[in-house]
């Protein structure tokens, strides 16, 4: 049986090939049977903003900065996704979660420099 990743990468496959449907149907599947596996909903995410369904949008990117807490770009992106359907607050709260992310890894790069 295929690994969670290789799985992963035949279904961009499906996607980048244009079928859409089918492979935001076999994402779906593989972000049901594998929850924690972090790209499965980043995917999820961004292929549901491509084809125009923020709500599914912004649940999988928030399920992806669930699962990947600390990525500054996960919440960048789902603050970017947040303004589009007019959440300015959460946008708001998104994007300084991304801030503070940011900081705290220059902090600690910082702190292993020395």
């Amino acid at each position: 049986m295929p690994s969670t990743t290789e799985q992963y990468d035949a279904i961009v496959t499906v996607w980048k090939s244009g079928q859409y449907d089918d492979a935001i149907a076999q994402m779906l599947k593989l972000h049901e049977t594998s929850p924690t596996f972090a790209l499965a909903a980043a995917a999820l995410a961004a292929w549901n903003q491509k084809i125009g369904k923020p709500d599914d949008a912004i649940k999988y990117a928030e399920k992806y900065c669930e699962l990947a807490p600390d990525d500054s770009f996960g919440f960048s992106i789902l603050s970017s996704y947040y303004i589009s359907v007019g959440l300015h607050n959460e946008a708001e709260d998104a994007q300084m979660k991304a801030r503070n992310l940011r900081i705290a890894a220059q902090l600690k790069s910082h702190g292993d420099n020395e």
